[in-house]
């Protein structure tokens, strides 16, 4: 039986405010999305293991939409520039319908990449 692999994440340039445990909130950017995976570029530095609130303002065929969740820090790297880091954030916690909404934008991006 072949396992089912998971799609690949899909580039994505979407404002996130993440809030971290002692409620300090910062504004980060989306670099890549995928199903239960987020990758974005910070200013602020964040450890890995840390529990983050991400609130991302989502933007799909004229539809905006706040998508909610709870994810945990993967990685965190000094990018070149020397001010802003690389983040990968695991998406623990999705509703149903934000989950759909990320599924129905990484669905549309495939198909344009198809068709190019």
């Amino acid at each position: 039986m072949q396992k089912k692999q998971p799609k690949k994440p899909v580039s994505v340039h979407w404002k996130v405010r993440l809030t971290r445990a002692n409620h300090k909130q910062f504004i980060a950017r989306t670099l890549n999305i995928a199903s239960r995976y987020l990758h974005i570029e910070s200013e602020q530095n964040l450890k890995t293991g840390e529990s983050i609130k991400v609130e991302i303002f989502a933007l799909h065929e004229g539809v905006k939409k706040l998508l909610v969740a709870i994810g945990t820090v993967k990685s965190s790297v000094l990018l070149s520039t020397g001010t802003s880091y690389s983040i990968t954030l695991s998406l623990d916690k999705v509703s149903d319908d934000d989950h759909q909404f990320v599924e129905a934008y990484i669905k549309a991006r495939e198909s344009l990449a198809i068709h190019r």
